[in-house]
């Protein structure tokens, strides 16, 4: 079986995203699609998935005379990676990545051999206007503006629905008529969020708002299509602070990073790799009796008091 994953949100190396997709195809993935926002990254994104591929390949060159299959069964098996330009903005965009591109592109790139469907779906977009996050303002969260927390949270929260609806037709086991190939499956939604959801955290601003609305959508969606037909689980993975694009967006991040690395109970903080792990397990088949939960990855930090 061919597992298929996609992860939204990478921009550079760095992001949490691209680490998700890596942990992914480390674990029960053979192909991961990822998606960059705009032109800015595609550059960056591209780059990182030829590398990345070459080194699956060279891999699979390296193994191949021990796989005792043959070679139609052995062309299915090599790792790859392929990425996407998807503005999560704009849902005729969304629309036609989930309901054209990645169809055509998993067709393709199998020569029609496999069933066109998705296992996991990965949700790595945050943002909100700098003016909102970097603000000299003495009370930046009461100060916030009606447009600055409809950004917040169109895209970090709503963004979400958006690509949700239109990934589960790929997504749904309504189509799976064996009980076993459901579990099996065990297709998934994971979206990445953080402890401002819950807590107050220094200059975290309107993003606490609009990752509590993430959370709850996650809550929300799992009681909606965990069931059947669809059997699809939805969580959410909380990070502890992490150096990103998206984190050099937060007022005084290096010194918040440092705080919470020293505050957490393993005294070191968390590695991206940590979190991509977690990740991959929580959207792998591994994690299959796991819906609607809030995975922490921050060294224990939610867990201390102060």
């Amino acid at each position: 079986m061919q597992r298929v994953g996609v992860v939204i949100g990478v921009a550079n190396h760095r992001s949490l995203a691209w680490q998700s997709a890596l942990s992914m195809l480390n674990a029960d993935f053979q192909h991961v699609i990822v998606t960059y926002e705009n032109e800015r990254f595609q550059s960056a994104v591209e780059q990182l998935t030829k590398k990345q591929n070459g080194l699956y390949q060279e891999h699979f060159e390296q193994t191949r005379n021990n796989l005792k299959k043959n070679s139609d069964e052995q062309s299915l098996l090599a790792k790859r990676i392929s990425s996407l330009k998807l503005d999560v903005n704009v849902e005729d965009d969304v629309k036609c990545v989930f309901n054209e591109k990645i169809p055509s592109l998993l067709h393709s790139q199998y020569n029609g051999q496999v069933e066109v469907q998705m296992d996991a779906l990965v949700h790595s977009v945050a943002f909100a206007p700098s003016s909102a996050m970097k603000t000299s303002q003495n009370f930046p969260l009461l100060n916030t503006t009606k447009a600055s927390f409809d950004i917040a949270h169109s895209v970090s929260s709503y963004s979400l629905l958006t690509i949700a609806r239109h990934a589960l037709p790929l997504l749904s086991c309504q189509n799976d008529n064996d009980c076993s190939t459901i579990h099996h499956r065990s297709p998934s939604i994971t979206t990445l969020t953080y402890i401002g959801s819950t807590h107050a955290v220094p200059n975290y601003n309107i993003m606490g708002p609009a990752k509590a609305s993430l959370e709850s959508l996650v809550r929300g969606l799992a009681l909606e299509v965990s069931c059947p037909p669809h059997a699809v689980r939805v969580n959410a993975v909380s990070a502890g602070p992490m150096n990103t694009l998206a984190a050099r967006g937060i007022k005084d991040f290096v010194n918040l990073k440092k705080d919470a690395d020293q505050k957490c109970m393993n005294k070191r903080g968390i590695a991206p790799q940590e979190v991509g792990n977690v990740v991959a397990f929580v959207a792998g088949p591994k994690a299959s009796g796991v819906t609607g939960q809030v995975w922490f990855v921050d060294g224990g930090y939610n867990s201390v008091a102060f």
